[in-house]
């Protein structure tokens, strides 16, 4: 990916600390003490260095100041380090986070992404460090078992200036449904292969819960369907946004086979989906008012449990069904409409970055190895303490209800994907067994997007993309629910599309792609 943004200073900055540290230069830590970069543990030195993390996680757990000192017992001793740990609610870390940088406050470590203090942003500032060269070296382990792929995504002009969390390769859409009825009413889910192929399961769902005097709807989360339903490259980095390039693997928008970049919204898979989607809301299986009800969540899950709702559309991971059908009190199944996906905005969910002004990115790095690599660090920082916050159930699992006498036990990030791999934890008793060999078939099976690594600078229409962001929001969700019909108000949607700038928004774009092709 490429940023235009000069950050000579940086590079500069990055490679003398790199020399320095190759060299065993010693630098003061901010508690005072002083770390080595000679790769010597706390046990070898005696000395420790004080590494300030800033977090965005949500909730905070409230015993959260308890596991942070029992991690610095483990990483005093392991690596010489100890966490000033720094953690602030998701809403919160939106505005300070970036207000703290910008205002030069010091950290060694922080959490960034494309949707909370953003990553190329911040990068474009010179506010974190470039570690390529220092990763293989201080966090060989991370380096070498994340993907390429990944690694290639996050790179600015060619450079890492964080380390993403490795969990599922991009991103698979399907539909999760209430087996049980199905099972019921004799529907075989294996048969759902399209969009198109899933009316007549809808039909039978209607028919049958009908006939037992029941009112189930059939399915919901529509407005997040149509990329399922055509999988395409965002060249954008939001999907909701014009500008596509097809991904070959999946066969879609071949008679766009000849742009680089393209207007999803103008492409006739567009059209199938909002007609087929139309037929389905006119036979009445989404329920009174799609589009207020995929908004609410909680009403959702609530119909679903209690089986009001037979299926909605989601972007699934490995365990999402076990874990639902573990929370909802009857089966659930899944049918995937597509292979995995892997994109550039794929890696930006979640990364730790370093402070091109932290003193210490050699003991950073080590620590944020640990976060990745060690099994201990894994399971503490996600489940909290034993005997405390779960119990241990085998070597590879734990029970944070203690065996049913907890609901609340002050400490529990089941998932944790935003301390880095979830890989090297042991996993809560609501994942099934084989959840990594899940996670490994899963991101074996990922399809590499075509231009991996493009990311878009939107600052040059950046008035364009408001206007489009706003015709987007009055007439999508109206045609992704089928509340519309699509020989209607498609033409009068594109008519706005152009009317707003997505020719500039779409030339843009090609020009960034070409240049960035050219200079791979």
């Amino acid at each position: 990916m490429k940023l235009i943004s000069k950050r000579a200073a940086a590079l500069t900055l990055a490679a003398a600390m790199a020399a320095g540290l190759m060299a065993g230069c010693n630098g003061k830590s901010s508690s005072g003490s002083t770390s080595t970069a000679t790769g010597d543990t706390a046990s070898d030195s005696g000395e420790i260095t004080t590494l300030t993390w800033y977090m965005s996680i949500n909730p905070v757990a409230a015993d959260t100041a308890q596991v942070i000192e029992k991690l610095n017992e483990y990483t005093r001793d392991k690596i010489g380090v100890e966490i000033d740990y720094k953690v602030i609610a998701n809403p919160d870390y939106k505005e300070k986070m970036p207000n703290l940088i910008n205002a030069g406050e010091y950290f060694d470590i922080c959490f960034t992404s494309n949707w909370t203090t953003d990553y190329l942003q911040f990068v474009g500032k010179d506010a974190f460090m470039d570690i390529t060269e220092l990763l293989p070296e201080y966090a060989k382990e991370t380096y070498d078992f994340i993907p390429q792929a990944m690694w290639n995504a996050v790179k600015v002009n060619g450079s890492i200036y964080g380390v993403p969390s490795y969990k599922e390769m991009g991103w698979q859409g399907g539909i999760v449904y209430n087996s049980d009825m199905a099972e019921a009413y004799g529907i075989d889910m294996s048969t759902v292969k399209t969009i198109e192929d899933y009316t007549a399961v809808l039909q039978t769902v209607s028919e049958k819960s009908k006939a037992e005097g029941k009112d189930v709807v059939g399915v919901s989360g529509l407005t997040n369907a149509w990329p399922m339903a055509a999988p395409y490259e965002s060249l954008t980095g939001n999907p909701v946004l014009p500008a596509a390039a097809a991904v070959p693997e999946f066969g879609n928008f071949t008679d766009m086979a000849d742009k680089a970049v393209f207007n999803q919204y103008a492409s006739e898979e567009f059209m199938n989906y909002c007609q087929t989607v139309r037929g389905w809301n006119q036979a009445g299986y989404l329920g009174g008012d799609p589009v207020n009800y995929d908004s609410d969540t909680a009403n959702r899950d609530n119909d679903f449990n209690n089986g009001a709702l037979f299926s909605y559309f989601i972007q699934y991971a490995p365990g999402t069904s076990e874990s639902l059908s573990a929370s909802s009190g009857h089966g659930v199944g899944f049918v995937a409409l597509m292979d995995p996906l892997f994109e550039t905005r794929s890696a930006m969910g979640g990364l730790l970055a370093i402070s091109s002004a932290s003193e210490h990115p050699d003991k950073a790095l080590e620590f944020i190895n640990l976060l990745n690599t060690d099994k201990y660090v894994g399971t503490l920082i996600r489940h909290g303490i034993e005997g405390v916050h779960y119990t241990a159930v085998g070597e590879d699992q734990v029970d944070k209800t203690m065996g049913g006498t907890l609901t609340d036990n002050g400490y529990d990030y089941t998932y944790g994907w935003q301390f880095g791999t979830p890989f090297n934890q042991k996993w809560d008793i609501s994942y099934p067994d084989n959840i990594a060999e899940l996670f490994q078939q899963y991101n074996d099976s990922a399809i590499i997007s075509p231009n991996n690594g493009f990311t878009f600078d939107a600052v040059p229409v950046e008035t364009q993309v408001a206007a489009l962001t706003n015709v987007i929001s009055e007439y999508a969700p109206s045609l992704e629910t089928g509340s519309v019909d699509p020989a209607e108000y498609i033409p009068k949607f594109l008519d706005a599309l152009n009317a707003n700038g997505v020719d500039a928004l779409l030339a843009e774009v090609d020009a960034q792609l070409t240049e960035y092709n050219a200079s791979k």
